[in-house]
């Protein structure tokens, strides 16, 4: 179980402004997250999420209630899972809901993540983020250094779709 700690923020041009701080490129990759309907009760209205994570591997991703704070706050726990999964949950009554897709480039920063995003249907968005509470002002004042402090947002990407 880990803690994630971001705030993402609409940004055209967004990697070349990140490479302007002097982010190192890790990788880019293509995910697709599909999400799942709890059996028995409702996660949006408990601000839960379960999905399934598939790039070029699949791992499968609880997050729990957003904690109140000007930066998204929640519980994280994720593990590596096969295909096999999806059927899984389906046959325990999960229910699969919707599905986001988009291209993610990594950047680190220190111990800062920064994605530069480009999501179907909403198109580029610059998310920074940490496992360290800690991080709170670094994360603030990287979105500043991008100009994108005003715009930023602890919505999730299916808040933002209205999925």
């Amino acid at each position: 179980m880990t803690v994630e700690v971001e705030a993402k923020a609409p940004c055209q041009g967004a990697e070349e402004k990140v490479k302007s701080l002097g982010a190192e490129y890790v990788d880019t990759v293509f995910q697709e997250d599909t999400y799942f309907k709890h059996p028995c009760r409702d996660l949006r209205e408990s601000d839960e999420a379960l999905r399934i994570r598939k790039t070029e591997r699949h791992a499968l991703t609880y997050k729990g209630p957003k904690k109140k704070s000007d930066l998204k706050i929640r519980e994280e726990i994720e593990f590596p899972v096969t295909e096999d999964a999806y059927p899984l949950l389906e046959r325990l009554g999960f229910e699969k809901a919707f599905t986001i897709r988009k291209t993610r480039k990594t950047y680190k920063l220190g111990e800062l993540t920064i994605c530069c995003d480009d999501v179907e249907g909403l198109g580029e968005y610059v998310e920074v983020e940490s496992k360290e509470p800690e991080d709170h002002d670094r994360i603030m004042e990287v979105l500043k250094e991008l100009g994108v402090e005003e715009k930023a947002t602890t919505k999730t990407y299916s808040e933002l779709l209205g999925v």
